[in-house]
């Protein structure tokens, strides 16, 4: 698939589009809220560390509205996944060294584990559930494997391999959001037809726990008009997945003590 066919840029009149660097700059506000949602609210007002004091804390009176909001923060923090998905597809297209964007994303996964430990399960060494950085860094061998041999058989197969891969190693999302990726990538050319896609595999992610929020994030995706925008993020828009888990973390085991 090479990006000169992708089709999607709008006519001029459209008037509603967003630059790469826009779509960016939502992911990292809605997962930045999301966080806080886990962390200070969670793992802070009601201590979700410490399973004796979050049974106390949740018997309160004002944990209700702890509750209320710790919920919309998760609801919002759902439209960041497929954002950052379909930003690791436009890298994967777009870049001209392969190598060099997979280790760079890996080397950040692995600097990235240990913030997601601290913030997820309160250790630095934790094998129960690994960075959504290792499902992007699955994500890239499996669409690897789909441009270079271009069959159907071999895509299933490495469809099916890195969803199993994604499972077993319990990253992030798991292997919905190997579906996810694989969904957009085949996708590329039919903005509409990705849209729908998107929708729908985004709302079943988000069906359970929150009430299908994450098909919020079509909005910003179809409306995605091809260009870069005026704001370069860079290495920002990847660093700081690792320093917000770190600066999160650390409010909330200065403020509450957690151990």
């Amino acid at each position: 698939m090479s990006f000169k066919y992708l089709n999607y840029m709008y006519e001029k009149k459209s008037f509603i589009r967003f630059s790469s660097n826009q779509i960016k700059i939502v992911a990292m506000i809605t997962m930045l809220i999301d966080h806080i949602g886990l962390m200070l609210i969670g793992n802070g007002k009601l201590y979700g560390y410490n399973v004796a004091l979050h049974s106390y804390a949740i018997m309160l009176n004002e944990a209700h509205i702890w509750n209320i909001l710790y919920r919309i923060c998760r609801m919002i923090g759902r439209i960041s996944f497929p954002i950052y998905s379909f930003c690791i597809v436009e890298g994967f297209l777009r870049t001209k060294n392969l190598f060099k964007y997979f280790v760079r994303i890996f080397i950040l996964a692995v600097i990235s584990e240990i913030p997601f430990d601290l913030m997820v399960s309160n250790c630095f060494v934790s094998f129960d559930n690994q960075n959504v950085l290792f499902t992007y860094c699955l994500g890239i061998i499996m669409l690897y494997a789909m441009k270079k041999f271009k069959n159907q058989i071999v895509s299933v197969i490495m469809l099916v391999i890195t969803c199993v891969a994604a499972y077993f190693a319990r990253v992030d999302y798991s292997y919905l959001g190997i579906i996810h990726i694989a969904f957009i990538y085949s996708m590329a050319t039919d903005r509409n037809l990705r849209s729908l896609g998107n929708a729908i595999i985004t709302f079943i992610m988000s069906f359970q726990n929150d009430f299908g929020s994450g098909i919020l994030s079509t909005f910003f995706i179809h409306y995605y008009d091809g260009t870069r925008g005026i704001f370069d993020l860079g290495k920002l828009f990847y660093l700081f997945y690792p320093c917000h888990m770190l600066i999160l973390y650390g409010i909330v085991y200065a403020t509450y003590m957690l151990r």
